[in-house]
């Protein structure tokens, strides 16, 4: 066989092998692809709970400066990946049923972004106060994010469920 034959017929094979793989690559079915959201969304939101948690357990004595620091760097990590975790779509309750979004996230999508950015923000400024070991540095930061940052975003984008 000549070399422009073989190139033509190993071009064939090549775009042969990349349909069927295609092909042969399971679709997601879109309720999988929602409930995987939600859990990575509830998930997400239960880590960011537990970074906090090593931030104020330095704060009362509890813990040492590396776990407010694990903690406040996860937070500086989790708070930029918020987007990502409310795809249209997926507004449905939380899989423990405590929380939903409210559709002013998807219906007002810029201020959900401003909100997160405000957030990710203060986490950073968190970080910075934590690698300082300064409490009262700190201690304003974590008041800042709580109120200002997670709460604010919470209030205005999440809805409680009944108890």
């Amino acid at each position: 066989m000549n070399r422009s034959v073989e190139r033509r017929v190993l071009g064939v094979l090549l775009t042969a092998l990349v349909g069927l793989a295609a092909v042969a690559a399971p679709a997601q079915n879109p309720a999988q692809h929602k409930d995987a959201v939600l859990k990575e969304r509830q998930a997400t939101m239960k880590s960011q709970a537990a970074d906090l948690g090593k931030i104020k357990g330095y704060l009362d004595g509890k813990t040492d400066q590396a776990a407010a620091l694990a903690g406040a760097t996860s937070l500086t990590q989790t708070t930029r990946k918020i987007p990502s975790l409310f795809p249209p779509g997926t507004g449905a309750a939380s899989p423990d049923g405590k929380f939903q979004p409210k559709p002013a996230v998807w219906t007002d999508w810029n201020k959900f972004l401003g909100a997160q950015k405000n957030a990710a923000a203060k986490a950073d400024t968190l970080l910075a106060a934590v690698k300082t070991g300064s409490k009262p540095q700190i201690q304003a930061a974590f008041v800042d994010l709580g109120k200002n940052g997670c709460g604010s975003c919470h209030e205005s984008f999440r809805q409680k469920l009944g108890d």
